[in-house]
């Protein structure tokens, strides 16, 4: 699964930037919330009820957050909202784009596995490798699976795009898993699975995720201990500074204690949720 913010809007704020709708996405920007600092909930409470952005950003104590560059742009060029979005960060403008593209692509994969399970199937994707065996992370990479080829693969390399305007699409059900969930969420899939400059313009170009991912070095451990505050293992500053723990393996509540290694875009508290079946705050 791929991890989309934890506000519960970057989602969605990306897909109105992507549907054009800059309007809107400034309205989710700054929409009030009990998790901002009291300056930040001041000024877009200000902003919503009087739609007057210069006396807004004059209650932020910190004008350079995500809050005060959009309304420090609206104060300067009035109604342009897509210049507001173009005055964050670029990091930030993408983080939203590719929220939305993350979203996305989890409930494909999450129908794909509904309709298919863990078998290979004919249409499937996966990478070409490089002459030293690694992927190929490329859409020129992407190799599309034929009915011979299906049992010379295992689920683990079968890949599904993250939703962009430069990848290839499955050429079985799933293609059509990504339109009907575009269509869902009222969004024209032209605007993100077809070339466009906007999709460009917020790097929405689309990359390859596998569906399934086995981490490396995985260990676990049972721990022992009494008390709440009791130190279960080194932290980064004992392994710098060459500090050793040393701890006995004994009490009457008992810790579970995982290592493993993940690439980019897998995320450990995903990893997590699966094996827990539970909800990772």
């Amino acid at each position: 699964m791929q991890r989309f913010g934890n506000c519960g809007n970057t989602h969605l704020i990306g897909k109105c930037i992507l549907k054009r709708d800059y309007e809107g996405a400034v309205k989710l920007i700054l929409t009030s919330s009990t998790s901002q600092k009291p300056d930040i909930r001041a000024a877009v409470e200000k902003y919503s009820e009087t739609g007057n952005a210069g006396d807004a950003v004059m209650l932020l104590r910190n004008k350079n957050n995500i809050e005060g560059l959009v309304l420090a742009s609206l104060a300067l060029n009035g109604k342009n909202y897509k210049q507001a979005i173009k005055s964050l960060h670029y990091k930030q403008q993408t983080l939203y784009t590719h929220a939305f593209q993350s979203y996305v692509w989890n409930r494909v994969v999450s129908k794909r596995i509904q309709s298919f399970g863990t078998s290979v199937v004919p249409g499937d994707l996966t990478q070409e490798e490089e002459d030293d065996g690694t992927p190929q992370w490329k859409s020129k990479g992407v190799r599309v699976l034929r009915e011979e080829d299906v049992g010379n693969h295992g689920i683990g390399e079968v890949i599904m795009p993250l939703p962009g305007c430069e990848v290839t699409l499955p050429s079985n059900k799933c293609a059509g898993f990504f339109k009907e969930i575009l269509a869902e969420e009222d969004f024209p899939p032209e605007y993100l699975l077809e070339e466009n400059s906007v999709a460009k313009e917020f790097n929405a170009r689309g990359a390859y995720r596998p569906i399934i991912y086995t981490p490396l070095a995985f260990e676990s451990e049972m721990l022992r201990y009494s008390g709440e505050n009791d130190k279960l293992t080194a932290t980064d500053v004992d392994l710098i500074l060459g500090r050793e723990l040393k701890r006995e393996n004994q009490g009457e509540k008992l810790a579970l204690k995982l290592s493993f290694s993940l690439p980019k875009s897998c995320y450990a508290t995903m990893l997590l949720r699966e094996a827990s079946k539970g909800r990772i705050e």
